[in-house]
């Protein structure tokens, strides 16, 4: 048997199908953010890759830490894929996105990704779906999160 998630109340879904929400408008936000197109190569069918692991809290919904990939250079390029060679990626970065290389290392630099002091409950993903939800339309808002939440959503 399936295991259940727990309901906030009647009105808002559980915990985890808020961050399944939250993460896909993230996902939608950080590929409009970049045209729908490759940073690398401008091939449109990108998938959004966290330049920070997104286990990490503090930055996880942050669009500075996405960048729009095709799926070659998300993950195949020998290269410059951030999954296959860490080393090319951040040159690669660093040549061609220097403000975001920038952030990047300043983020490493300073630890202040790992330090997150609040709680994910469900507010806390709310307040990500809400601020979110400007960078997609009311259809596709609705898609992501289900009639009943944007209803609920719209009236609180």
């Amino acid at each position: 048997m399936a295991k259940r998630r727990k309901r906030t109340n009647a009105n808002v879904p559980a915990k985890g199908r808020l961050k399944d929400f939250a993460d896909r408008l993230w996902s939608l936000a950080v590929r409009d953010d970049w045209n729908y197109q490759c940073a690398v190569c401008g091939k449109g069918k990108t998938d959004a890759h966290h330049l920070i692991p997104r286990q990490h809290e503090s930055t996880r919904y942050e669009l500075r830490n996405g960048i729009a990939l095709c799926s070659y250079h998300h993950q195949f390029d020998a290269d410059i894929s951030p999954h296959q060679s860490a080393a090319g990626w951040m040159r690669w970065l660093e040549f061609n996105l220097p403000m975001r290389h920038e952030w990047l290392t300043d983020q490493i630099a300073s630890r202040e990704y790992r330090t997150f002091g609040g709680t994910t409950n469900a507010a806390y993903y709310i307040e990500h779906i809400l601020r979110l939800r400007e960078y997609v339309d009311d259809e596709t808002f609705e898609t992501v999160c289900g009639k009943k939440f944007t209803r609920y959503l719209l009236n609180t």
